[in-house]
């Protein structure tokens, strides 16, 4: 069986991935690298965590995290820099938002995205643009990973987010693919989708040139439009 990915020939073999492979297929990215982290969304210090893994291998970077629990948990047990703020849009910018907790699923938005998650109770937190958050950190333009899964919020926090300066060289954004609005805003930023891995999507510079396998082209139109319907049929119920 070939493998999933081969960056170094920059081929795609499969476009849909289980979540277990993810943290190896972000490590073979890098090719073994140390670089420059920015998690958006942090939540827990190590449960599904976009970057414990890569800071145990000698990354720094910035973990962005509103609620104040998760917080003192990440201070406790990880080295990188703790933004205790929601992310979001330059309009909320310095704003207190109602964060609404409902564990690795709180939110800023209404309600979770994700199906059957539970708000279990609010707290108000302090917001900010992702722009001024890398300013005032010192983030190094061109950094290496940016993560982001704040669980619906994701399109406002990244209209605080210039990417034409930041340029970042991978991006993992939590979609759940009920509409086409963050792949089209990562295309007009000038990102190509790659592959994803559980409900993550994968974007890099579109100047870097990748081929795909049949099957992996086959896995794309599948997701984001055979499946579509159904998909926000299923979510529209959770909704009401």
């Amino acid at each position: 069986m070939p493998p999933h990915v081969d960056f170094t020939q920059r081929h795609i073999h499969r476009f849909s991935n289980q979540p277990a492979v993810e943290q190896q297929l972000v490590r073979d990215f890098f090719a073994g690298k140390t670089g420059f982290y920015v998690d958006v969304g942090a939540n827990d210090p190590v449960l599904d965590s976009q970057s414990q893994h890569l800071e145990a291998l000698g990354w720094t970077g910035l973990l962005v995290e509103p609620d104040p629990d998760c917080c003192a948990l990440l201070r406790q047990s990880r080295k990188g820099t703790v933004i205790e703020m929601a992310c979001s849009s330059p309009e909320n910018a310095g704003k207190l938002l109602q964060l609404n907790r409902a564990g690795p699923h709180s939110t800023l938005e209404d309600r979770p995205i994700a199906l059957g998650a539970v708000v279990r109770s609010t707290v108000a937190v302090r917001c900010e643009t992702l722009d001024t958050m890398l300013r005032e950190h010192g983030a190094p333009v061109g950094f290496d990973l940016l993560s982001i899964d704040i669980e619906g919020h994701e399109l406002v926090a990244l209209s605080g987010f210039d990417f034409a300066h930041w340029q970042p060289r991978l991006v993992l954004i939590e979609d759940h693919v009920t509409h086409h609005r963050k792949h089209a805003l990562m295309r007009r930023n000038g990102y190509q989708l790659l592959l994803r891995t559980g409900l993550n999507s994968w974007y890099v510079p579109a100047k870097a040139s990748y081929t795909f396998s049949w099957a992996a082209r086959f896995e794309y139109l599948r997701k984001y439009y055979l499946g579509l319907p159904s998909r926000k049929f299923r979510y529209s119920r959770q909704a009401t």
